[in-house]
């Protein structure tokens, strides 16, 4: 009977657990270089390892902000991707000069629908997860959970259009959880082969409250399993940050 444990294992493990023969950062492509998600999903057995350095400046309800974020990708199967993200360490310019890990969040993309580009209509994706009390004291919340559709349109002269609308939940003033309606979108077109430029852009509402940042930037694809990007916007509302910034990488692991 012993000798059947391996087989059994395997049988039910290795299904979800099985490596992807040829790792590539192309597709379906990093998810942090712009502002909305993709409706793609990681093969089955892939990994991405996401990170950038992210700056936030001063905003009427905000101080300014350092950060070096993460994303961290496995494909589940080739249509449901398994993430785990966060902030990251985290530095907050403010009076007490409050630093710490930011909290981790869970996360789960679900491959819905593909693209049908006879009838222009988009490949679409459900996207859902909560953050974590996973955190240093200074950044520690609640669980806060999130729901969006994300959604990703070809359109002439070799355009995508990628853009995400969901929920999202935060604590106010009084610790009380509320949700704002969220929605961003980006402009992608592919200069070279390996370079590719954007304009993106989000807007999030919440009782009057309103934050919204539009900017631009690009990716270059240095390997097959490597790619940098960068990422400029300008806040266009009071509550907005004046100046956001990105610069990070991604990398194909398997």
């Amino acid at each position: 009977m012993k000798s059947l444990f391996p087989l059994l294992f395997a049988t039910l493990f290795y299904p979800s657990f099985v490596y992807a023969e040829e790792p590539s950062i192309k597709s379906p492509g990093a998810d942090m270089a712009n502002f909305p998600n993709g409706s793609f999903t990681l093969p089955q057995g892939s990994a991405y390892a996401e990170t950038g350095g992210n700056y936030n400046s001063k905003s009427t309800y905000s101080s300014e902000q350092y950060n070096v974020s993460y994303l961290l990708r496995y494909g589940l199967t080739d249509n449901i991707e398994l993430r785990l993200m966060s902030d990251g360490y985290t530095f907050v310019n403010d009076g007490n000069k409050t630093k710490g890990i930011s909290p981790q969040t869970f996360d789960i993309k679900w491959h819905l629908i593909d693209a049908n580009e006879n009838l222009m209509l988009p490949s679409i994706a459900v996207e859902f997860g909560t953050q974590t009390t996973w955190a240093d004291d200074a950044f520690k919340e609640s669980t806060l959970p999130f729901l969006g559709l994300n959604f990703d349109n070809s359109l002439p002269y070799d355009i995508a259009l990628n853009y995400s609308v969901g929920f999202d939940s935060q604590l106010n003033a009084n610790g009380n959880k509320e949700y704002l309606l969220a929605l961003s979108w980006a402009f992608q077109r592919d200069v070279t082969k390996d370079v590719a430029v954007f304009v993106n852009g989000y807007t999030n509402t919440l009782a009057g409250l309103t934050t919204s940042a539009i900017g631009g930037g690009g990716q270059w694809t240095l390997t097959e399993r490597v790619a940098v990007f960068s990422n400029v916007a300008a806040g266009l509302t009071t509550n907005t940050p004046d100046v956001y910034g990105l610069l990070g990488f991604a990398v194909a692991l398997f």
